[in-house]
């Protein structure tokens, strides 16, 4: 009996082991599969790896590929729609943990936005061909302001131009100058309205003009003066005012960091120091920056003070940013952005609000490969003017213009900008349209060849309604000492063009919207007869430097420095101002050296002022236009201008051609 049992409890025992065995072989077998499994989801793992690598450059490429569409051959809408996939495609790109799928999408969007590219459609230009421009001025300090300033243009060349003037609302037109410039004076008017038109002459064709209207007017007793040449005086602008307070934020650098204050004011003169409203607290990018171009602009429906701004790094200008904030008045700001919009670069920035409230911002912009400032972009805000929602227009697209500005009047948009020069002075000019997302008219001149002496800047909104002129606050960077910090320029705008031009003194009345040129006596050089030292080349004789046209000039290929020119005023006169427009080349800016000499008979000279002292820096440190005051109005009946040399800033050696754009003589008959 216990043998027995003994043997079954071996073989049970046995029978165990070969379950134990079964299990064992199970559970080898199921490593086995295990490590299969896992060897096949590495596997898998490195194929979805390898597809996710491989989408992820075929996106990149994809988003390279887009970035070559040039935007001028394209609409508006579609290249810009091509943008925002871009951009929206970058940061998945730049997603490590995005899958395959994620590329794809992504990738998938950006091809199907070019496919959908339309071509540009090139536009006519159906806006006016011709435009004549009225405005009073006045040659004496008391008044009245009884001399009317003419100034026109056409969209093609004309060969001649007549202008007309009429009594009041008549059409009694009698012809009162005749002849190639572009701009008359008429003089000494009886108290009145006038109204003028002009015929241009383009061969056998004729093309007419509006007709503005313009009414005399004595001077008010309350009325400023403003230097242009000092910059002294009456103030041109009202600051930033909401209810009866007015308000300026001013800056306070400490190194690299910089702290805004609030200042506010009852009268706009005496200001009261407020608390910091803007510091390296406000945002993370706020510890390293400088801002310029600020734009500030009261916001009645939200009850809120919107900051734009270009924002920079405090060393460099590679970034391109724009600074969006809002405050309630007087109160701490809200930093909104920091941020190139749309992805584009923006630099030099205005806002524009419309007559229906929309709100638009344009800038020098620059896209992802252009240089900066390439192409001037107007972007549309959305309804608090916080944040930018499209692309409404461009304009001047690779050709690199700052200091952009919008206005509107007489039915018009016209966007006012300046050459990328620098700090050196560049020409101002212009383009017009009817609507913002229209086609813009060809790029107009809208001063002399060098903005008399400054580069275009802001437009400051002077005068309501009838009484509205823009007045453009040109900036003189390069300037000596005692000089104005502005060339400020009161502009008439008609039928889509705008005209402008210099005066030493400006006189203000704020209160009645006045702002009006005064010249230092009556224009005494245009037209008269004219002779050079050195023969003109075709087209440039000597008389196109005294004809009143900014455009056209004096110039010889006979290189001979120095040279000189001669005007006879055909009478004695007493010599109060001589205005010079120069030769300036972007790049190779120059100063001159001359002296204005007079004479009575044409054979004895005398020195009215000299201007060869290189150690003067009005002298050294003026660009393309000088304006010259003689306060003992000497008598003379021939103006000499002898120019000794261009002295370029960059090269020692001068290769100006001997070139003089205008030369004005004003004055007054002596006595």
């Amino acid at each position: 009996m216990i043998m027995k049992t003994n043997l079954r409890r071996k073989r049970s025992m046995s029978g165990g082991m070969w379950v134990a065995g079964t299990a064992l072989l199970a559970c080898l077998a199921g490593g086995v599969a295990v490590r299969a499994a896992e060897t096949a989801q590495v596997a898998g793992t490195d194929a979805a790896k390898a597809d996710g690598e491989t989408a992820r450059a075929q996106l990149r490429a994809k988003i390279k590929e887009a970035g070559a569409f040039a935007e001028n051959k394209y609409s508006i809408a579609s290249w810009f729609e091509l943008r925002v996939a871009m951009n929206e495609a970058r940061p998945v790109a730049d997603n490590a943990d995005a899958t395959a799928g994620d590329y794809q999408a992504a990738l998938a969007k950006v091809q199907t936005k070019i496919d959908e590219l339309e071509e540009r459609e090139v536009l006519p230009d159906l806006e006016p061909r011709i435009a004549l421009s009225a405005s009073l001025f006045a040659t004496n300090r008391q008044g009245p302001l009884n001399n009317v300033a003419l100034m026109w243009a056409t969209a093609d060349p004309s060969d001649s131009f007549d202008i007309f003037r009429a009594p009041g609302k008549s059409e009694n037109f009698s012809k009162i100058y005749s002849g190639q410039g572009a701009s008359f004076n008429d003089y000494g008017l009886e108290a009145g309205t006038y109204s003028y038109k002009m015929v241009a002459h383009q061969g056998a064709q004729t093309l007419p003009s509006n007709a503005p209207q313009i009414t005399t007017m004595a001077l008010p007793a309350t009325v400023q003066d403003y230097s242009n040449q000092t910059g002294m005086g009456g103030a041109l602008w009202e600051p930033l005012k909401v209810g009866d307070t007015y308000y300026r934020f001013d800056g306070q650098r400490d190194g690299t960091t910089m702290n805004f204050v609030v200042k506010t004011s009852t009268d706009g003169k005496t200001w009261k120091d407020g608390p910091v409203v803007l510091d390296k607290t406000s945002h993370p990018d706020l510890d390293d920056f400088k801002l310029e171009a600020s734009n500030f602009f009261y916001d009645k429906s939200h009850n809120q003070i919107v900051w734009w701004a270009h924002w920079e790094r405090s060393k460099g200008y590679g970034d391109g940013r724009a600074l969006v904030a809002t405050a309630k008045p007087g109160e701490r700001f809200t930093v909104h952005h920091i941020y190139n919009p749309l992805g584009i670069q923006v630099r030099d920035m205005s806002v524009f609000r419309d007559d229906d409230g929309h709100g638009y911002l344009v800038a020098a912009s620059n896209v992802p490969g252009q240089g900066a400032n390439a192409t001037l972009y107007l972007f549309k805000l959305n309804a608090d003017y916080t944040d930018v929602t499209g692309i409404t227009n461009k304009a001047m697209e690779d050709q690199y213009r700052e200091a952009p500005h919008i206005i509107k009047t007489g039915g018009f948009y016209y966007l006012f900008f300046s050459q990328a020069a620098g700090w050196y002075p560049s020409r101002a000019a212009y383009v017009s349209a009817k609507s913002l997302d229209g086609r813009w008219s060809d790029v107009r001149d809208v001063t002399n060849t060098s903005t008399f002496s400054a580069q275009s800047g802001g437009i400051l909104d002077y005068g309501k309604g009838d009484a509205f002129v823009p007045v453009l606050m040109a900036n003189r960077w390069v300037r000596g000492e005692g000089t104005s910090g502005n060339s400020v320029v009161p502009l008439h705008c008609a039928q889509g063009f705008a005209f402008g031009d210099y005066a030493p003194t400006l006189l203000l009345e704020p209160t009645k919207d006045l702002v009006a040129p005064l010249t230092a006596g009556q224009l005494l050089s245009q037209g008269r007869p004219a002779s050079a030292s050195i023969a003109g080349n075709k087209d440039h004789e000597v008389d196109k430097a005294f004809d009143g046209n900014y455009a056209t000039s004096f110039q010889s290929d006979d290189k001979k420095w120095p040279f000189s020119v001669t005007t006879d005023l055909g009478t004695a006169c007493q010599v109060r101002n001589v205005q010079i427009s120069w030769h300036i080349f972007k790049g190779s800016e120059a100063y001159y050296k001359y002296t204005i000499e007079g004479s009575m008979d044409g054979q004895e000279w005398h020195v009215l002022l000299d201007r060869t002292d290189d150690k003067d820096t009005t002298v050294s440190k003026t660009y393309g236009f000088s304006s010259d005051l003689l306060p003992d109005a000497p008598s003379a009946r021939y103006v000499r201008i002898n120019v000794q040399k261009a002295v370029l800033h960059n090269n020692p050696n001068n290769w100006y051609p001997p070139t003089l754009y205008e030369v004005k003589v004003y004055g007054e008959k002596a006595r």
